[in-house]
């Protein structure tokens, strides 16, 4: 069972599971539209598609029967001058939280979550960070999204070992994915290709171009939870832990990553750099006038000062232990996933 099965990280486990998963002899997808094959290719293994959403029980219970493993992906993002809060703990944490005891009731063996490296990052740079040397920050740099994801990802590992109806034992694991690009990319390079259309094909650079981030191909990403599958399913001592899962991409500053996705819309990056804290400040300001006067008019800003300190931070992280442990090696080099990212760019609707 993949949850959020028919969205963007959904699709590429599901493509996998259909080609490189010979241990699976059929396909379940939950999701609140219908599973239709857009990026993979023919299917070739059963998939059932279930139309509903995490946070109805009867729903998710009916879905799961006979299921030995969940992908739960599903969550919902919410960004902007005023996040959908309640409705992230909504989905993120009660959702999970209706998964794990579907889950117990069906005596499904194993529940791989998506993570996010978002539940460790705060105002700080984090290098090469590790499972060791990192932890959840005083506060998450987002504003409710790493929040609830942290939350479920407790409820999740803390299910590790639990009892079943029928007497076997959930085995639980939580990767956290790094920000993704590809096929089916909503957000991340799709919406600097937006910004650089909205300003006459020129994406503003802010900051002095030295902070390195560290995107990942979604297909490898994909990859990591069929890994962990296996992994699981052969040690149970496995259960109960997180992983970083980054894969090969070079790791550079965002705006240069961009750029030749930029080019092939025949956008480009502007000559000029703006200083981050000038625009960081000004942000944050406009972001404090704007909430005051939200009682009265709620006015969304264009960009929010989190995500300008978000790309001018250094955010590096290690796939070390997910090598050793889960067996993790991306199946897509840099060059591959470039090429396949371009052609999806090249042609998306903004």
């Amino acid at each position: 069972m993949v949850t959020g099965g028919s969205g963007f990280l959904g699709q590429h486990i599901v493509n996998l599971l259909q080609t490189k998963a010979d241990h699976v002899r059929e396909i379940r997808v939950l999701d609140i539209k219908p599973y239709k094959n857009c990026y993979g290719d023919h299917d070739s293994k059963v998939i059932l598609s279930t139309v509903g959403c995490v946070t109805d029980s009867n729903i998710v219970c009916n879905a799961l029967q006979g299921v030995d493993t969940v992908y739960h992906i599903a969550g919902k993002i919410s960004y902007g001058t005023f996040p959908d809060i309640t409705g992230m703990h909504h989905i993120n944490v009660e959702g999970t939280s209706n998964l794990i005891k579907a889950c117990l009731l069906n005596d499904v063996k194993r529940l791989i979550y998506c993570s996010t490296v978002d539940v460790v990052i705060g105002y700080d740079d984090i290098i090469d960070g590790n499972e060791a040397n990192t932890a959840p920050p005083r506060e998450f740099l987002f504003p409710g999204y790493p929040e609830t994801k942290y939350k479920a990802e407790c409820l999740v590992l803390k299910a590790n070992g639990s009892q079943t109806k029928n007497g076997s034992v959930l085995q639980t694991i939580s990767l956290r994915a790094n920000v993704m690009y590809g096929e089916g990319d909503p957000y991340y390079i799709t919406n600097g290709l937006r910004n650089a259309r909205d300003s006459h094909g020129t994406l503003y650079q802010v900051g002095d171009g030295t902070a390195l981030f560290q995107p990942v191909y979604v297909g490898n990403t994909a990859w990591a939870f069929i890994c962990a599958d296996k992994a699981l399913a052969k040690n149970s001592n496995l259960g109960g832990k997180f992983y970083f899962i980054p894969d090969d991409t070079p790791q550079q500053n965002t705006f240069k990553f961009m750029e030749p996705f930029l080019e092939v819309r025949g956008y480009s990056l502007s000559s000029i750099k703006f200083p981050f804290r000038l625009v960081y400040y000004f942000l944050f300001f406009s972001e404090l006038v704007v909430k005051g006067l939200s009682p009265f008019i709620k006015i969304n800003l264009p960009a929010e000062s989190y995500s300008i300190k978000y790309i001018n931070m250094n955010l590096t992280f290690s796939s070390k232990k997910a090598r050793q442990e889960i067996k993790f090696k991306p199946i897509f080099s840099p060059e591959e996933a470039k090429q396949r990212s371009l052609q999806y760019y090249k042609h998306v609707a903004l």
